[in-house]
């Protein structure tokens, strides 16, 4: 949510945020954070910047998977939050598929995916949906867009010898590069 609100104004006033039903609903209670042991500041952080969007009517608050614009569909892959999402990108027959917080601990959760951390709300289905989605992702070798690596997070995760391994993208200034 970082970048979306500065002195509690709106940054983008034309943007839409589209954002997992399931987030909006647990992060805006806060009464869930009792309920699920979760940091107290992650919902003041919610409720801080997703309010002025929500009273410009600036959120799309999807359940299912959806194409939120032509060639990009949402879709929830909770256990991190319950409301956590991929944002595919389809284009030219080429995939990008942004993964938001799937991976925080890639030395170790490559290796092991049912490895989680602290912030997931259920660890148990953020462990499985782990596992699952890097079967997947090693199957048919989109890229992907990651948090938690090195730039620039974007490359394609491969079956290891344990667990799985991160293949990032060859990244290179471009500009420079062709002035030779």
């Amino acid at each position: 949510m970082g970048g979306l609100i500065k002195n509690g104004k709106i940054v983008f006033p034309n943007a839409t945020v589209h954002v997992g039903k399931p987030d909006v609903d647990f992060f805006l209670d806060r009464k869930n954070a009792e309920k699920s042991d979760y940091d107290l500041h992650y919902f003041d952080q919610a409720m801080q910047v997703m309010t002025p969007y929500i009273t410009a009517g600036k959120i799309d608050a999807f359940d299912k998977t959806t194409e939120i614009l032509p060639g990009i569909t949402a879709s929830l892959h909770p256990g991190h939050t319950p409301g956590s999402a991929f944002y595919t990108l389809k284009s030219q027959g080429q995939t990008l598929t942004f993964v938001g917080d799937l991976i925080h601990a890639a030395a170790v959760q490559f290796p092991n995916p049912s490895v989680t951390i602290a912030y997931d709300v259920d660890p148990k289905i953020a462990a499985k949906v782990r596992s699952e989605s890097f079967a997947a992702f090693a199957n048919n070798r989109g890229l992907i867009a990651v948090t938690h690596t090195a730039f620039p997070g974007v490359g394609h995760i491969r079956k290891a010898q344990m667990g799985y391994e991160w293949v990032p993208i060859n990244y290179g200034n471009r500009e420079i590069e062709n002035k030779d």
